[in-house]
C-alpha cells in the first residue's frame, strides 16, 4: 500500500506541473547516457560490452542540436554501430555558433560518415545564420568532406532516409566531382568523360528520353558527385533538401538520378527556389509512386 500511495504522488506531482517545466526537464530526464557511461565504469565486462572493437560506445541513434556535442559524439560513438543521426543546428537559434566552427565540425563529420557500415538515416539541418548573423554557407572543404561522407554512406547500400536542409547546393556544387582523397576534379564542360549530369541531359530526360536515364545511371555507380552519391542509394525511401536555395538549374539534375531509385518514395524540396513550372516538370518525370512535395512552399524574390 505504501509504494501506491508513492507512485500516485509522483503521478499527481507530475500532473500538477506547469507544461513549460514539463516541455524544460522532460527529455533531461529522458536522457541515460550519463548513469550508462557510469554504468559502463563499474566494471570491465560491462565496459567492454557498451564498446566495439575500436573503442567507440556503441550507440544506435544521436540527436544533437549544439556543435560542441556533435564534436563529442564524433570522437565517441562508435560509427559501426550507429544506425540514425540527427544534427540539429537550426533548433537552437539561441545557441549560435561561427561559420569557422561549424565548418570544421562538418569536415569531422564527412570523415565520420565514411566510416559508417550500418546507417539507415541521416539528417543534417544547419542554422540559417551564424554568430555574427551572416547567412551561414559552407565553403569548399566542407562541402567537399560532406560530398566524402555521402559517398561513404551511399557504398554502405543501407542509408533509408536522408535529409539536407539549410545548405545552399547550387548546380554546380552537385555536379563538382570529388576524390576519396579530398582533390577536386574538375572537368571542363565538353569533355566526354564527364560524369555529372548536365542541364541538357536533364531537360532530356524531363521530356522523357530513355537514353539519358541509362547515362545517368552508368555515371552515378563510377564518379562520386554530390548526384552521384544520390544515385547509388539504392534503400533510398525519403529525401528531403529543404531551405537550400535550390533553383530550377539545379532541381532539372535530380529526376535523371532519383529515376534509378526504386524504393524511393518521398522528395520534399520545400522552402527552395524552384518555379512551379520545373516542379511540374519533375513530377511528370519522376515515377507515380513518388511523392513530390513542396509545389506550393517556394520562395521567390522580386526586385
Amino acid at each position: 500500500m505504501e509504494g501506491t500511495g508513492e507512485a500516485d504522488f509522483r503521478v499527481c506531482f507530475i500532473a500538477r506541473c506547469p507544461g513549460e517545466l514539463l516541455l524544460e526537464c522532460g527529455p533531461r530526464c529522458l536522457d541515460r547516457a550519463q548513469p550508462i557511461g557510469r554504468l559502463a565504469s563499474t566494471c570491465r565486462s560491462l565496459a567492454s560490452g557498451l564498446r566495439s572493437g575500436p573503442g567507440g560506445l556503441r550507440v544506435g541513434a544521436v540527436v544533437i542540436s549544439t556543435v560542441d556535442a556533435l564534436q563529442v559524439a564524433l570522437a565517441s560513438a562508435s560509427p559501426e554501430d550507429l544506425l540514425s543521426l540527427t544534427v540539429d543546428l537550426a533548433s537552437r537559434g539561441d545557441k549560435r555558433s561561427c561559420r569557422p566552427e561549424v565548418e570544421r565540425v562538418l569536415q569531422e563529420l564527412g570523415d565520420y560518415l565514411v566510416c559508417t557500415t550500418s546507417l539507415q538515416a541521416l539528417r543534417v539541418r544547419l542554422a540559417s545564420f551564424d554568430l555574427s548573423m551572416e547567412r551561414l554557407r559552407l565553403g569548399p572543404q566542407s562541402w567537399e568532406a560532406l560530398v566524402r561522407g555521402l559517398n561513404g554512406v551511399a557504398n554502405c547500400g543501407r542509408l533509408r532516409t536522408l535529409e539536407l536542409s539549410y545548405i545552399t547546393i547550387k548546380a554546380s556544387q552537385a555536379t563538382q566531382s570529388v576524390r576519396s582523397g579530398g582533390r577536386v576534379l574538375r572537368r571542363a564542360a565538353t569533355s566526354p568523360t564527364r560524369s555529372s549530369v548536365g542541364a541538357s541531359q536533364a531537360a532530356s530526360i524531363l521530356r522523357g528520353s530513355p537514353g539519358v536515364a541509362v547515362t545517368a545511371a552508368a555515371a552515378a555507380k563510377s564518379a562520386s558527385t554530390f548526384l552521384d552519391a544520390l544515385g547509388q542509394m539504392d534503400e533510398l525511401e525519403e529525401l528531403r533538401l529543404t531551405h537550400d536555395e535550390i533553383f530550377g538549374s539545379t532541381a532539372q539534375l535530380l529526376p535523371p538520378v532519383l529515376t534509378s531509385l526504386t524504393k524511393l518514395r518521398q522528395v520534399d524540396l520545400t522552402r527552395n527556389h524552384i518555379p512551379k513550372q520545373v516542379m511540374e516538370e519533375m513530377r511528370g518525370a519522376l515515377p507515380r509512386r513518388v511523392q513530390l512535395a513542396g509545389d506550393d512552399q517556394q520562395t521567390f524574390f522580386f526586385y
